[in-house]
């Protein structure tokens, strides 16, 4: 009987709340999201050259692409693209890729970074990008290849009103080394990260994992914030190294990857009436309630004291 009684209680509220929200979102008054998601990529201490950097004429590859473009500099040694796309009047998305590959430090370097918001009562905001450097090398029987590596991966996301909006930050890192020969993977490093924001988001959605091969050696901090309805983020600093002897000669492709994407959005209120009525507010209620249950602003409290 408490048990019913405290869930009574918290439908109550959790169907006042919606309502106001649902008010708010149809009156004049704006609603404001942001989300963002960058990350990094260096490598550094190659053992050796690549072998399509020699001919470049000048110290490095070098690629920068914003909103909408897409860039290729020099064949594979590097690589940018941004997409952006908006509908509404109060929208805003920006993406920036960056990716470059030196002679002298010999190092590779690329950067993403994601920037999307909104207010208003109806629109979508999308920005999404991509930097990519590699590198062809020749590795003799006997040799050690090996270099260094610091990754940065950073996710946000910001709602004024959870139950009219959601914002979604993911962002992935890659690094993969080929036998071009034999194509196959001889090693792999990878990260991924995303953050889903609203009222109805589901725990499973704010994800983090990594994984590597044995080859590849890392420390790591990470820093993440889930479960709330309004505000999330998720923070992560790599640094690792690289280091294997081969048995034989190998042509070896290096390839880093980073893709970054952000999106914001509010829905028009008939349809979030439509979701509340159509389906019925035992829908809504559970839809809710999961995220809203982790933060513990609604669902925490009476069970066990009623």
């Amino acid at each position: 009987m408490k048990l019913k009684l405290g869930l009574t209680k918290t439908a109550v509220l959790l169907i006042s709340t919606l309502v106001t929200s649902l008010g708010i979102a149809a009156s004049p008054s704006l609603a404001a999201s942001l989300a963002v998601s960058r990350g990094s990529f260096t490598i550094d201490n190659y053992s050796q050259s690549p072998e399509n950097l020699a001919n470049l004429p000048d110290d490095r590859s070098e690629a920068i692409a914003g909103s909408g473009s897409s860039v290729n500099t020099n064949g594979i040694l590097t690589s940018a693209k941004g997409i952006t796309s908006v509908t509404g009047r109060n929208v805003i998305a920006d993406a920036l890729a960056l990716a470059s590959f030196s002679k002298d430090p010999l190092e590779s370097f690329n950067f993403t970074s994601n920037v999307a918001s909104g207010e208003g009562n109806t629109y979508f905001g999308l920005a999404q990008s991509e930097a990519k450097v590699a590198g062809d090398f020749s590795i003799k029987a006997g040799d050690i290849f090996s270099f260094d590596f610091t990754a940065f991966l950073e996710l946000y996301t910001k709602l004024e009103n959870p139950f009219g909006e959601i914002a979604t930050a993911s962002g992935e890192l890659s690094l993969v080394l080929l036998d071009i020969t034999n194509q196959t993977v001889l090693d792999s490093f990878s990260v991924f990260s995303k953050i889903v924001t609203s009222a109805y988001a589901k725990p499973s959605e704010d994800v983090f994992s990594y994984d590597k091969s044995q080859n590849i050696n890392i420390d790591f901090i990470k820093n993440l914030n889930f479960g709330s309805i309004d505000k999330e983020s998720a923070t992560a600093l790599f640094q690792g190294s690289y280091r294997r002897t081969f048995n034989s000669d190998t042509r070896l492709l290096l390839i880093e990857t980073k893709t970054n994407k952000v999106t914001v959005q509010a829905p028009e209120p008939s349809s979030t009436f439509a979701l509340l009525f159509g389906f019925g507010v035992t829908g809504v209620f559970l839809g809710a309630k999961s995220k809203i249950n982790r933060q513990g602003k609604l669902f925490s409290t009476g069970i066990d004291k009623v």
